[in-house]
Formats: structure tokens, C-alpha cells, sequence
């Protein structure tokens, strides 16, 4: 489990999959955050099974191995946790459906590819469906997008496929301050320290960090087109869209609430019986 410390050193330096105003948001809670937690374990959410179908909820800002107290205080969604139940789900023969209940900015770039091919393999045994009725931006967005129909309320917020990696360049408060800092290193380590507090990013090291987006781009663009051959590259330049223009540009599939999802996934179980 991560601690309050590192989790704030992954708001730089690492690539995010995320609204900026949820980053933001974040950003600010951990940064003001000035006392110590104790990390206690509490119950994780478990998806809720009714009628052979499993609800599993995606909510808040998708993080990867996060103490239980931190996640609930932040509203932080544990992504290997809910890989687990997806994966756990996909294989329970008692389980005829899921059911994605997203609410979700998105988040950090670790475990996101993963538990989307989590939904993809769960989706290829049983149908998998996502409602959202808030947002489904970015990491949720590529998560949610390997499910077999997304249904989203007309003023939901649907998209922001793209990646962003923030850096801090601290040298001229440093400078202010009367303080240099010299990054001592192997000749060899071109990349290593690249953006260490208080120095400034080279040329090579910027362009290796674009290229690092640049790949994780692609994946994320990779898995959307694999689901949703339908959606266009202008509609991956990092916009989001209401859920009535989501539909149109083949982001999700109808515009409903949950309850209408609901009666639509219920509807492909009954088909099969």
C-alpha cells in the first residue's frame, strides 16, 4: 500500500490519464494535507450481485494500491482492486452479467490498460455493460470503453482520451532563494533525475517523456478503436462531450439512465435463456 508521501510524489513526473480539473482538485487535497493518517484497513467495496447480475462501481479518481482510509477521505478508486472483481466476476459461473456503474474523471496511467482488458476479457463471457450519469473521462473512458454497450444521461461527460504528463520546473524559485541544485550522475544515465526538483528538463529528456505519452496514447487509442471502430481520430484530441454528442461520434452507445441500462442488460440475459 502506498503512503500519503507517495502518493503526492505521482502527481509529477508521470503520466496521467485525467481531466485537468480533477488533477487539480487532487493535487491541492493532498498538497494542503498536514497531518499523518494512520493507515487502518476497512472493508472494500464488493460488487453487489442481484438477479445474476453484478454491479461494480468505478467512482472518483482512478489510482492504483491505495490504503482504504485514503481512498475513501480523497474519493480515490482503487483500479487493481477493481480489475480483481472484474476478473473474479468474468470467471463466476453464477454471475450471468455486469453491470459498470462509472462516475469517474480518471487518473494515473498504472493498472489503467490492464483492468481494461480485464472488462475486454470479462465482456467476451458475458455481457458487460456501463452506465454513467456523471463522467466517464479519460482512464475511466478507456476502461469503460471495453464494455459491451455504455449508456450515458444526456448530461453526462463522456471522453478526454489523452495523456498528459506534468513537470515542475522549480530552478528559478530555487535561484530566488539562492539555492542551485546539481544533479550528480554516470555519464551514461541520460534520462535518470530527469525532472528533479529544482532542475530543468534537457532537450532529450523532454523528448523522451513525449514519447513515453506518446506511447501510452496509442494503447489507449489502440483499445478504443478495438471496441469502437466507430469513433473517429478528431474525437481523440483530448475534448470531452455531453452525452447526447458522445452518442453521435459513437462514444457510447444510447443515451438512457442506469435504470435503463439495467432493463437493457436484463433484456440480452433473458434472450439467452
Amino acid at each position: 500500500m502506498k503512503t500519503i508521501h507517495q502518493i503526492k510524489t505521482q502527481l509529477i513526473n508521470n503520466p496521467w490519464l485525467i481531466t485537468q480539473e480533477a488533477y487539480i482538485t487532487i493535487a491541492d487535497a493532498l498538497n494542503e494535507l498536514s497531518f499523518e493518517i494512520q493507515e487502518i484497513e476497512s472493508e472494500a467495496n464488493e460488487p453487489k450481485v442481484s438477479n445474476d447480475i453484478a454491479v461494480v462501481g468505478l467512482h472518483g479518481t482512478v489510482m492504483r494500491d491505495v490504503p482504504p482510509v485514503i481512498a475513501k477521505l480523497f474519493g480515490i478508486a482503487d483500479i487493481a482492486l477493481f480489475k480483481e472483481q472484474i476478473m473474479r466476476l468474468a470467471d463466476d459461473e453464477s454471475v450471468k452479467g455486469i453491470m459498470l456503474d462509472i462516475d469517474s474523471p480518471g487518473g494515473s496511467v498504472t493498472g489503467v490498460e490492464e483492468a481494461g482488458n480485464a472488462v475486454a476479457y470479462a465482456n467476451s463471457k458475458k455481457p458487460v455493460y456501463a452506465s454513467v450519469e456523471g463522467m466517464m473521462a479519460s482512464a475511466a473512458y478507456w476502461v469503460g470503453s471495453q464494455a459491451r454497450m455504455i449508456v450515458a444521461t444526456n448530461s453526462s461527460k463522456v471522453g478526454s482520451i489523452g495523456v498528459y504528463l506534468p513537470v515542475v520546473d522549480s530552478t528559478e524559485s530555487y535561484k530566488a532563494q539562492g539555492i542551485h541544485v546539481e544533479l550528480i550522475k554516470n555519464k551514461e544515465a541520460t534520462y535518470k533525475g530527469a525532472g528533479f526538483e529544482g532542475t530543468s528538463l534537457t532537450e532529450e529528456q523532454k523528448e523522451y517523456m513525449t514519447e513515453m505519452v506518446q506511447d501510452i496514447f496509442d494503447s489507449f487509442k489502440g483499445a478504443v478503436k478495438s471496441a469502437r471502430n466507430q469513433v473517429d481520430n478528431d474525437s481523440m484530441r483530448g475534448q470531452s462531450f455531453l452525452g447526447k454528442k458522445a452518442k453521435e461520434r459513437g462514444l457510447v452507445d444510447t443515451n438512457g439512465s442506469y435504470e435503463d441500462a439495467m432493463q437493457l442488460l436484463k433484456y440480452e440475459i433473458n434472450l439467452k435463456k
